[in-house]
């Protein structure tokens, strides 16, 4: 049986420069200044006074070539919109972002930014934005591009994104593909939804009420891997058991997971024809406060050193014949202290 691999990247946005462009002064049709997070009827938000942001695509499929509309809109905590703010998007290659080609544009009046992508070859990609403010203010879409790629079609010149790596390329000619890949860390498992929030709580907050006589620490999870795998083949597969990589402190040497059993733990047995299943594993540990790599009490290595890191994931079963099946997946983390008490 030949291997078979893929890389999937779960957007996040590495190494933007927080651009700030809230100098002059007007109306801001959304808040006023006697609201903490104004100045001179200027937005100058922090965490707590920033409400949400929305990121939405006109349609989350198209063919290869063609282009869509998406929106991002933000609120403060008081949920009116929030006017003159810098949002930062970027995407995965495979979908070029037309407007704004520079990557950045600042809300409107009504707290919106608006803008076009288009998709430049067959995959599944990610669209990311956030703002120049509120560390944690970041939202992933997802679009499908399907199809071939036109004759004479070379791109959208000009345009941007494509800075957060390689999505997932189709292969209709797969035989056992992972076909999505995401991680799970607010401690809210699910069996069919990959996560598109690639964020990593390194860290638990000691005391989210300081002021408070009562400890009150963060909510701080086990990280877990998502893994939707498709089997194509006639036969069934089951897969024994999962391996990761990962540089945790980007020291240039990968920590190499021991094998993680998958019988006891995870859906690990596909039908045949097509059938589609998610393989959701325990990767980092939540252990005395940080997150760790491997065991905490044996051979494991503690994140402490925030950013981006890949992690490759790799599938080892067989089918029904006794085939060996070996697949894997590259999936990029955004690794920081989250703060997140409620």
């Amino acid at each position: 049986m030949q291997s078979y691999n893929r890389r999937y990247v779960v957007g996040v946005l590495v190494a933007l420069s927080v651009i700030g462009c809230m100098g002059g002064s007007g109306s801001t049709d959304g808040g006023s200044a006697k609201d903490p997070g104004y100045r001179d009827e200027v937005y100058v938000g922090d965490d707590e006074t920033l409400g949400s942001m929305q990121l939405t695509l006109d349609s989350e499929s198209l063919a290869v070539g063609d282009t869509t509309g998406f929106q991002v809109v933000v609120v403060d905590s008081a949920g009116q919109p929030v006017p003159s703010l810098t949002v930062i998007c970027d995407s995965e290659e495979g979908v070029a972002i037309i407007e704004p080609s520079t990557g950045f544009e600042l809300t409107s009046a009504s707290g919106a930014m608006s803008g076009v992508i288009g998709c430049e070859r067959p995959g599944s990609f990610q669209l990311v934005c956030r703002l120049s403010i509120g560390a944690n203010r970041r939202e992933f879409a997802s679009v499908r591009c399907t199809g071939e790629v036109p004759s004479g079609f070379q791109g959208f010149p000009g345009s941007g994104g494509g800075g957060l790596g390689g999505g997932v390329q189709n292969n209709d000619n797969g035989e056992v593909q992972i076909v999505e890949a995401g991680f799970e860390d607010d401690g809210s498992l699910s069996s069919s939804d990959v996560s598109s929030d690639a964020s990593i709580d390194m860290f638990q907050i000691s005391d989210c009420e300081p002021t408070t006589a009562t400890q009150e620490l963060e909510p701080f999870y086990t990280t877990y891997v998502n893994l939707k795998v498709q089997n194509n083949l006639t036969e069934r597969v089951t897969f024994s058991y999962l391996t990761y990589s990962v540089d945790v402190n980007n020291t240039g040497s990968e920590f190499e997971s021991s094998n993680i059993a998958l019988t006891r733990v995870a859906d690990s047995t596909l039908s045949q024809n097509g059938e589609t299943g998610n393989i959701i594993v325990p990767i980092f540990t939540g252990y005395n406060g940080g997150k760790w790599a491997g065991d905490p009490l044996g051979r494991g290595e503690q994140f402490t050193t925030p950013g981006a890191k890949a992690v490759t994931f790799t599938l080892v079963g067989e089918t029904a014949s006794g085939d060996l099946v070996r697949i894997s997946a590259a999936v990029t983390g955004n690794f920081s202290n989250y703060n997140r008490c409620s």
